[in-house]
């Protein structure tokens, strides 16, 4: 009996080829024998390879904008915990995750494609802009819970708006190292490599990061240019 296929299914033999080879190197045939099927079984959910490639593009825009890195009792999170401890907590559970299936294929998809692609650019900003705003909501809650001292709205903005750009850079050193052991270790299964165990290694660089933030923020010196 010939195996049934799903748009999802393909899409993501799509994205995990696309990691393995880059988008524009995987090919039908290197999506098919991911799945198990004959190339030509994937003309009943696509038209062509360009279709895979534009509706894995929506698929992992809407995949996005479900994400958020901040936990739901954040503000019981906030009332326990001091201003360090919590951007500590927030950057490493936001590292920690894009370290995971399928986010870090739809992570390294969408960065690889948006220097060709407008539709993939404008997934890439929109999930920068969303970052921004989740830091911009934990810093006016510590400021409500005065865990740090009261600023202003431009202030707020203009530090959370650093501050993912900041993380969003320590993110990306993290997944190409984690990314070069993925691909360099073929002796492991795809899948099992994914699962190893995060090491303390793929978040050294953020802690000191939250540290020297809500330092500076504490200070009242913060006051970088956009």
């Amino acid at each position: 009996m010939a195996k049934k296929l799903s748009k999802e299914s393909v899409i993501m033999a799509f994205l995990d080829a696309s990691f393995f080879y880059s988008p524009g190197a995987a090919s039908l045939s290197d999506i098919a024998t991911r799945l198990g099927v004959k190339k030509a079984s994937l003309y009943n959910h696509f038209s062509s390879r360009e279709d895979i490639v534009h509706q894995a593009t929506d698929f992992c825009s809407e995949y996005l904008k479900a994400l958020s890195f901040i936990p739901q009792n954040i503000e019981s999170v906030i009332n326990k915990y001091s201003a360090e401890s919590v951007f500590k907590g927030i950057s490493t559970n936001y590292i920690k995750m894009h370290g995971q299936k399928p986010l870090f294929q739809i992570y390294t998809f969408i960065q690889a494609q948006k220097y060709f692609s407008a539709e993939s650019a404008n997934v890439a900003e929109q999930c920068d802009l969303r970052l921004a705003k989740q830091v911009e909501k934990v810093l006016n809650l510590l400021c409500s819970a005065q865990k740090l001292p009261q600023m202003s709205e431009q202030k707020i903005e203009i530090a959370s708006r650093w501050f993912a750009r900041s993380l969003r850079t320590i993110l990306s050193r993290c997944l190409l190292k984690k990314k070069k052991i993925v691909v360099e270790n073929p002796d492991y299964g795809e899948g099992e490599l994914f699962d190893l165990p995060e090491s303390n290694e793929w978040f050294k660089e953020a802690l000191p990061l939250a540290e020297e933030f809500t330092a500076l923020l504490d200070g009242q010196a913060f006051c970088p240019r956009l």
